[in-house]
């Protein structure tokens, strides 16, 4: 489980092996700004980004293995949601929604307005491709759409590295602050 004393030590290695051209300076440029997004991150924010971390696969396997499993991170992730949304969240428990489902009536709970619109839009586009992907042999019919996908939320977030785990992983913390936030005291609704 990643924490920031074991970030620390990977930083040091890592720093070596730049000095020592064995590693690219921006391998270390990455981890020093993970340390600074995370050097003040809560328990519950350490919890959510291992979890991504140990749940996703890395950026080279399957796009399937990477779109089913992400899709159910971010499925989690909405449910939260909307168990924070509700002043009883219970009576709903032995509810089968199915994840369409429970994206809309997440964005009901939103402020109709343009970042929640886009957030949900590309989370239904996410669970969109995963239910083709379920229901079809042929990956390749999908491959524009995951691009568009990927190049979608690369663009409008201006990430970097533009790749399948990086769009998830970015959506996944989006919904992370948005549970976050309508845990706060300030939004809660089950005062």
């Amino acid at each position: 489980m990643l924490s920031l004393d074991l970030l620390d030590k990977h930083i040091a290695e890592c720093r070596e092996y730049v000095d020592a051209g064995k590693e690219e300076q921006s391998t270390l440029d990455f981890f020093l700004n993970l340390k600074r997004d995370l050097e003040h991150s809560t328990e519950d924010d350490w919890k959510a980004y291992n979890e991504l971390v140990n749940r996703l696969p890395d950026k080279d396997a399957d796009p399937v293995l990477i779109i089913l499993k992400g899709q159910l991170l971010i499925e989690k992730q909405v449910r939260k949601f909307i168990d924070s949304r509700l002043p009883n969240p219970d009576a709903l428990e032995k509810q089968q929604f199915s994840a369409a489902q429970c994206i809309a009536l997440a964005e009901s709970m939103c402020l109709d307005q343009d970042e929640p619109r886009w957030l949900w839009a590309q989370i239904r586009e996410l669970n969109s491709i995963r239910n083709k992907m379920a229901h079809s042999l042929e990956i390749e019919s999908l491959e524009t759409r995951i691009n568009n996908f990927v190049s979608t939320i690369s663009n409008a977030q201006k990430l970097e590295n533009k790749s399948l785990i990086n769009a998830i992983a970015r959506l996944y913390g989006m919904l992370k602050g948005l549970c976050d936030l309508s845990f706060s005291d300030q939004f809660k609704i089950n005062k």
